[in-house]
């Protein structure tokens, strides 16, 4: 089917000003005073489409616009980075201004140093006629098996584990999302018309500052998507059960060959049972994609991970750290070794020089993602969005606008006007183009 796609990325913040760390709650209202300037609220939809909002915990979280290809969705996810990172610069250069030096450092990661998680929650279009359940419990062993793709690496106390989201996550289906963390989140929020279409709510992956590792994190999952929507896959996933999902992720995170037991007693490794998704979804996913998901499987099963160094962001952190520990000639348990571990995400540091170094590869170009910061998929919903956002703001106009909704609000609230966008697949809506018309002929 035609999907569209889409992240959402919780960011840990930390400030500091010249009388000391701030608390959580200090930190978010000065980095977020810049855009209630310009919004008047800590929640608002942007110019590319997508959506800028404080998160419960005083996290900043950017949704991107809906994408209809993988390669939209990591430029969209690429802008959101320099946006949040652009908005810290802002929120800085405020607070000078007011004659108070702060310090903003903004982390893609998804645990801090007391061990609270925040999350990337994956998002995909599917037919509403699929059972969630059943879906869910196909899915679930590749999702569990999938970090050792895409994982982003944590190293705590002397322990190296390949995936961050590891640990907080207990159960396959749940519809919490801060205590009993599940694979898949099932709150019925499409977001879209609810009679075709369902919102796939993947809270099970790493927040990925490599773009590769991004790329086979959602690409290799729309691949079984597509191939289960197909109904090529339905059968052979059906036999690949696990007994114990919640144990089988801890066992994998600690060791990407994890022999891991099936629900109907047989025995195989996380990385059988990812090949075996390649051999069910490969012929689903774009040849480059299945090229990189098969080279990455081959080094992992050769034990040379460093083959795949440039690609996989838990084998690149695993690298620096080792590097680093033998260098200093650190103990496993050397508090600078966690210090790296948090420097390794923060936006603008030392995965950044890695990035430029050449060390870990880069799939965007900076020219799309200059033109992703203030331009959306022409293809999604996200542009009639945007449209109409520009063109209210640029007349002046008080309005409101969700992921489904765009409405002009009169001075008085007796003449309001909303505009529905029930498919995410549809960049225009005769209606929209009408009001948009309207408030141009109104500015001019």
């Amino acid at each position: 089917m035609e999907r569209v796609l889409g992240v959402e990325t919780e960011y840990g913040l930390s400030a500091r000003s010249a009388r000391g760390r701030l608390s959580a709650p200090e930190a978010a209202e000065l980095l977020f005073r810049p855009l209630v300037a310009e919004h008047r609220a800590a929640n608002a939809f942007l110019a590319n489409g997508g959506r800028l909002y404080l998160d419960v915990g005083a996290h900043p979280e950017y949704a991107t616009p809906e994408c209809r290809t993988v390669r939209q969705l990591l430029v969209a996810e690429r802008a959101g980075d320099e946006l949040v990172a652009q908005l810290a610069a802002d929120a800085s250069a405020l607070a000078a201004a007011a004659g108070q030096e702060v310090r903003n450092r903004l982390f893609k990661n998804n645990v801090d140093s007391f061990g609270n998680s925040y999350g990337c929650h994956e998002n995909y279009l599917v037919e509403r006629e699929q059972d969630l359940y059943v879906l869910v419990d196909l899915l679930t062993p590749f999702l569990v098996t999938r970090q050792v793709l895409c994982g982003s690496g944590r190293y705590r106390r002397g322990e190296f584990t390949i995936s961050q989201r590891a640990d907080p996550l207990h159960d396959q289906l749940s519809a919490q999302t801060t205590r009993s963390r599940p694979l898949v989140n099932t709150r019925d929020e499409p977001l879209a018309d609810p009679a075709r279409f369902r919102r796939l709510h993947v809270l099970a992956g790493d927040s990925n500052l490599c773009e590769p590792s991004a790329w086979l994190k959602v690409g290799t999952t729309v691949a079984v998507l597509d191939a289960l929507s197909g109904g090529s896959g339905v059968d052979r996933l059906g036999r690949l059960r696990l007994a114990d999902p919640a144990a089988a992720l801890r066992e994998v995170a600690r060791a990407p060959s994890a022999v891991l037991e099936l629900a109907d007693g047989r025995r195989r490794s996380a990385l059988e049972l990812q090949r075996e998704f390649l051999d069910i979804a490969g012929e689903c996913a774009e040849p480059d994609l299945a090229g990189l998901w098969t080279a990455v499987l081959d080094a992992l099963t050769a034990g040379e991970p460093e083959r795949v160094a440039d690609v996989v962001e838990w084998v690149a952190k695993r690298r620096l750290l080792q590097e680093f520990q033998d260098r200093h000639r650190l103990a496993a348990d050397d508090p600078r070794l966690a210090q790296l571990d948090l420097a390794f995400h923060e936006l603008g540091g030392v995965f950044g020089a890695l990035e430029a170094e050449g060390l870990v590869r880069r799939l965007t170009t900076p020219a799309e993602v200059r033109s992703a910061l203030t331009e959306p998929p022409a293809d999604t919903r996200a542009a009639a969005r945007a449209a109409f956002v520009a063109a209210a703001r640029r007349g002046g106009h008080s309005y409101s606008v969700d992921w489904q909704t765009c409405t002009i609000h009169d001075s008085d609230g007796s003449a309001d006007r909303t505009i529905s966008l029930p498919d995410p697949l549809v960049a225009r809506v005769p209606e929209l183009d009408e009001l948009l018309e309207q408030l141009a002929a109104n500015a001019g």
